[in-house]
């Protein structure tokens, strides 16, 4: 994995492929991976963030991820609309080895995996102003819902389609989630109760979930945990 440990923000991608391999996950229990998409480059303005494409440093760690998945595994890949996240998925697809396999992994677009309805100028300004602590102040309902959504909102779009997705996955497969940071801590946050903004979800960052009868079981960097499902799950 020589891309993924040179680079600084490598280590918990490295950690997720660890616990897939190495863990004794439950072969019966749906299993997801929530997944930030790999290295992007850095716009000169916030506005030209969603256009902002993977480094050529970023393919090819999303295809050594890929590269490094258990072969154990089928696997389905759904991704935001945005171009890096479906380039992300895309890498990590050709990066398993079994080439006769590959490319029939299914791939597909998921909007709850990016929309968050939202005064598209209050957010920037919001964002420029707080920085990281946007999160905090989002989470913790500074602003007001007519200038974005709640954040909770996001997370159940996102559970419900998920709930949707995971009744149809096979046994020993795993469908895999490629995001953006934000989603990433929102959908930890208000499925377990794991709050990771003073460690900021990096790039091929994520969390390993999989769905019990009566409990959801969480793999990531903050440990392995079991938590009942929020009230809202089932309705």
């Amino acid at each position: 994995m020589n891309t993924l440990k040179s680079v600084s923000w490598g280590r918990n991608a490295i950690q997720l492929l660890y616990t897939l391999k190495n863990h004794e996950l439950l072969e019966d229990a749906p299993t997801i991976i929530m997944l930030r998409h790999s290295e992007r480059e850095e716009p000169e303005k916030l506005e030209e963030i969603f256009e902002a494409h993977l480094t050529e440093r970023g393919r090819n760690a999303a295809f050594e991820f890929g590269m490094n998945l258990p072969k154990k595994f089928e696997y389905r890949f759904f991704h935001s609309p945005v171009e890096r996240c479906k380039n992300t998925a895309l890498e990590i697809r050709k990066g398993i080895s079994n080439s006769k396999q590959n490319n029939s992994f299914p791939i597909e677009s998921l909007e709850s995996l990016f929309m968050v309805n939202c005064d598209f100028e209050k957010f920037k300004t919001y964002l420029k102003k707080t920085n990281r602590k946007f999160m905090d102040y989002w989470i913790g309902q500074f602003y007001s819902e007519d200038a974005i959504e709640p954040p909770l909102a996001v997370a159940k779009r996102m559970a419900r389609d998920i709930k949707n997705i995971i009744k149809t996955q096979k046994k020993k497969a795993v469908d895999v989630f490629v995001t953006h940071d934000f989603q990433v801590i929102i959908s930890q946050f208000y499925w377990s109760g794991d709050l990771t903004t003073n460690e900021w979800i990096q790039y091929l960052d994520g969390f390993i979930l999989q769905f019990l009868d009566d409990k959801m079981k969480f793999y990531s960097k903050m440990g392995n945990i079991e938590v009942d499902y929020p009230y809202w799950w089932m309705k």
